[in-house]
């Protein structure tokens, strides 16, 4: 009979365990609805010159015309 509640106590223990660990802080504000065809997440930054250069030179060096 002990061994019964032993294991039984272990069953409920590891449950608990996963049911904790998925309550992690990082999920906590995560959205859990979202809107079709809509981005909610933080703006972009805008780039800088010299990158919008260098992407250009980038996108001229492989193009085949």
């Amino acid at each position: 009979m002990k061994a019964k509640h032993g294991k039984t106590a272990m069953v409920v223990g590891l449950v608990a365990l996963a049911t904790l660990a998925g309550c992690r802080e990082h999920e906590q504000e995560r959205p859990l609805s979202y809107a079709k065809g809509t981005y909610q997440g933080n703006p972009d930054t805008a780039l800088s010159r010299d990158t919008l250069d260098a992407l250009r030179q980038r996108a001229r060096n492989q193009s085949y015309y």
